[in-house]
Order: C-alpha cells, then sequence, then structure tokens
C-alpha cells in the first residue's frame, strides 16, 4: 500500500511538471489564429487549384504551402503540431481559437466588401 501511494505521487509529480512544461511552449492565441487561418486559405487554394491542375499533387504544393506560412509567421512545424496536440486535450481552448479564427474571417471578408 505504501509503494502505490508512492508511486502515485511520483506519477502526479511528473504529470504536473509535464503539464507546466506543455503550457510554457505554447504558442499564444493572436499567432496561432493567424496561422490556422492562412492554413485553411493555403488549403482552400490548394484544393481549387489541384481540380485544374494535377501537378499541384505530386508537387506536394500544399506542404509548401505550409512551410511558407509557418515560415512567415516564425512558427516551427513541430511546434505548430505539438500545439495542435496541446488543444485536441483542451478543447475549451481550442474553441476559444477557432472563435478568434473565425473573428479574423469575419473582420477580413469585411475589409474585401468594403474595397
Amino acid at each position: 500500500m505504501k509503494n502505490w501511494i508512492k508511486i502515485s505521487g511520483v506519477l502526479f509529480i511528473f504529470m504536473g511538471c509535464a503539464q507546466q512544461e506543455s503550457k510554457e511552449n505554447i504558442i499564444p492565441v493572436d499567432k496561432m489564429k493567424v496561422v490556422i487561418w492562412q492554413l485553411m486559405k493555403a488549403d482552400e487554394v490548394y484544393t481549387r487549384a489541384s481540380g485544374k491542375d494535377s501537378t499541384f499533387k505530386i508537387q506536394h504544393k500544399n506542404v509548401q504551402f505550409y512551410q511558407q506560412i509557418f515560415d512567415l509567421n516564425k512558427v516551427d512545424r513541430a511546434q505548430f503540431y505539438k500545439q495542435m496536440d496541446y488543444y485536441s486535450k483542451h478543447p475549451v481552448d481550442f474553441k476559444m481559437v477557432m472563435d478568434s479564427v473565425n473573428e479574423v474571417s469575419k473582420r477580413e471578408k469585411n475589409d474585401i466588401t468594403k474595397h
């Protein structure tokens, strides 16, 4: 029984440290919403263009688009996917980010219609 308590205590400490580490390495919401929005737009461009030009699929243009977006926003691909893994485990935080992405979309749409 004492061993079980000791093992449980050690596991809780490690879990606490792991959660603290993941919070320190998260991408700020303001940056994350922009990256996600740009990736969504790149997917749309890729989908439309690959329907007309089959070389898009052969050349893996979607991967090239993603890398350009990561470079533009100074976000590492591994860091981004680690962040998305974090959001898959924290749906409330993910909803907040996706709501922000939706607001960016609305703002951009309004800017386009004004001009």
